[in-house]
């Protein structure tokens, strides 16, 4: 698989107007295939909002490279093209819409990107379709609930027919039913080939990923599968994370002296206990 974001030895940092910074992010190295489900971890403030913003040219390292397609985020001329290939939905839905009236909120993207009037119009309804909305496209956005205004939100994206989907956080302001919604649309998404970068601090939302990384005081200090990330307990205390319950459990049972192996889900953890008794 071919490499669609690159980092190395990334650092940045947030300039004030006294002359002093504060650190977003240091040290970064990262490679990001391409239709893998990446999950960025970490608490308020860990660099996860800072390293997306460098993943689409919203900001350039101080130091180090930004690599996307193979296009230095640095090169100012392909900015746009960078741009239109890494489509990112932000935690709050509501900043995202523009129109009142939900196929011209889809159609506003592709409509600046200069898109012929009929391909837009097939655009909207596929975007559409795929976060299973269509029905709602002649409709106001405003009367939904907050899955449903955030699956809004990703057509819109989608309509730019990006490569990249990054979701900075774009669950945090749903109740459970909600962040369902968008993960089952996210990983349908992933299924059918679209690189997804996922950008959170809830750890259930990280087991089906590809690829964990967890973020603390601008660093990545740990990265691998899900079970290999979940398996080191350090790295979660130090980033001030929760583990899922399932494998907090499952942690327990082994400093009890339990022979049980990792687990990420509820499943798995029963069979584990099934067969120890």
């Amino acid at each position: 698989m071919k490499s669609v974001i690159e980092l190395k030895n990334v650092h940045y940092s947030y300039k004030s107007g006294n002359d002093e910074s504060t650190v977003g992010v240091k040290n970064i190295d990262l490679d990001i295939k391409q239709g893998e489900f990446v999950v960025l971890l970490g608490h308020n403030g860990s660099g996860k909002s800072t390293l997306a913003k460098l993943f689409n040219g919203f900001l350039l390292p101080d130091v180090g490279d930004v690599i996307v397609n193979g296009i230095n985020t640095k090169e100012e001329k392909r900015i746009f093209e960078i741009r239109s290939k890494v489509g990112m939905v932000f935690q709050n839905p509501d900043n995202q819409m523009v129109a009142s009236i939900i196929e011209d909120d889809i159609a506003f993207g592709a409509e600046n990107l200069g898109i012929e009037r009929n391909e837009i119009i097939r655009r909207v309804d596929w975007a559409l379709s795929a976060v299973g909305m269509l029905e709602h496209k002649k409709h106001t956005p405003f009367k939904l609930s907050g899955g449903q205004k955030q699956r809004i939100a990703i057509a819109a994206i989608l309509a730019m027919l990006p490569e990249i989907l990054i979701l900075d956080e774009s669950t945090a302001m749903l109740d459970p039913k909600g962040r369902k919604e968008v993960l089952e649309v996210v990983r349908s998404l992933n299924g059918q080939g679209m690189t997804v970068i996922l950008i959170t601090h809830y750890m259930e939302e990280a087991v089906s990923a590809d690829k964990v990384y967890i973020m603390n005081e601008g660093e990545i200090i740990d990265f691998g599968t899900p079970k290999q990330v979940f398996g080191n307990y350090k790295a979660i205390i130090q980033a001030k994370l929760d583990m899922p319950v399932a494998s907090r459990i499952a942690h327990m049972l082994k400093m009890d002296g339990y022979a049980v192996d990792d687990c990420l889900t509820v499943e798995e953890l029963a069979e584990e206990i099934c067969r120890l008794l």
